[in-house]
């Protein structure tokens, strides 16, 4: 995961995100109930895991504790107050026509303040050769060589989430847990970023609220999860960020919502809108290609204890790289510690 690209990627961006730092996966953030603020362990050490499990959530395809799909309010790992938690993870989705494989570590800073990198890789499947035709006999891979069958596109991304003010697992009140977050992606085939008319670099900025019911649905433990994303990224960056046309960000909506079934399993669903840039301007190939849609997930998610959390959903990308119907599974499991 730190190999030599990374290394260089978080040297270029180490002053730019820290000095500004202002979830198909489930909603496993609340397993191990009953889920009290008195269940939570006192301190034990600063490495330690006081908080009640299931609170750190899963691991979004971007790194953050979230869903799947959705950054959440919740902070990385178990560490409470005056504690450093972590976790690690890694994702699978596949669909007929494309596979991504991510790679993550999170750090979650006194229950306040989390920190995450991740490495995506996103193999083109047999839409290489397409793509390469829509371009032009310019278009590169990130090694250099035109596109071809199962040729990959990889981004970096480092996240920053800080928790403003509230506790999701407080009763009585409406009042959610609120976090901000930020997350600095790098693509790192330039080349092909640059034919398709957008920036291979570019931020990420949300606000998350994130609330939970202990006798929620049919007196089930319930988590609902509104999160408002400021971004010009295409596909979550893996197609760049902005277009010849259009660099504004876009404030996009995410919701996650999820029912405990027992103390260890949850199902629910997630949606995530999406910004449209126009791509590829003045080509035959150009609106196919732009084309995005809503990403959509539906769940189930097994946590049996803090270490481990596992996921499986489908879910339902749309149009993607002027393929549509990139509907698939999708697999994730997160280690805390």
């Amino acid at each position: 995961m730190m190999n030599h690209g990374l290394r260089k990627f978080l040297g270029a961006i180490r002053g730019v995100l820290l000095p500004g730092g202002v979830a198909i996966g489930c909603a496993a953030a609340l397993l191990g109930m009953p889920l009290t603020a008195q269940a939570a362990a006192k301190s034990g050490g600063l490495f330690g895991q006081s908080r009640p499990a299931g609170t750190g959530g899963v691991t979004t395809i971007s790194g953050a504790a979230g869903g799947g799909l959705v950054p959440w309010a919740l902070i990385a790992g178990y560490g409470g107050a005056g504690q450093i938690g972590f976790t690690a993870s890694y994702t699978h989705a596949s669909t007929a026509n494309f596979n991504a494989n991510g790679y993550g570590v999170a750090a979650g800073i006194d229950n306040r303040v989390e920190v995450s990198i991740t490495q995506q890789n996103f193999d083109l499947g047999n839409t290489g050769p397409y793509l390469a035709t829509a371009l032009g006999a310019q278009s590169l891979s990130a090694v250099g060589q035109p596109l071809q069958d199962n040729a990959a596109i990889n981004q970096d991304i480092i996240g920053l989430k800080v928790r403003v003010f509230g506790n999701a697992l407080a009763q009585g009140t409406w009042m959610p847990q609120v976090a901000v977050g930020a997350q600095y992606h790098h693509n790192e085939d330039g080349a092909l970023m640059k034919d398709l008319g957008a920036s291979a670099s570019g931020g990420s900025y949300y606000l998350a609220l994130t609330k939970v019911w202990l006798k929620g649905l049919l007196g089930h433990v319930t988590l609902l999860d509104f999160t408002l994303d400021a971004t010009r990224a295409n596909y979550n960056g893996l197609f760049g960020f902005g277009g010849p046309t259009d660099n504004r960000y876009h404030y996009e909506p995410e919701v996650s919502a999820g029912v405990f079934l027992d103390p260890h399993v949850m199902v629910g669903g997630e949606y995530r809108a999406m910004p449209q840039n126009e791509l590829l301007v003045g080509n035959p190939a150009g609106p196919m290609v732009s084309q995005s849609n809503a990403w959509k997930d539906v769940f189930m998610a097994y946590i049996p204890n803090k270490n481990v959390s596992l996921t499986l959903a489908y879910a339902m990308l749309g149009h993607i790289a002027g393929i549509p119907n990139s509907n698939g599974l999708y697999t994730s499991v997160t280690a805390s510690f």
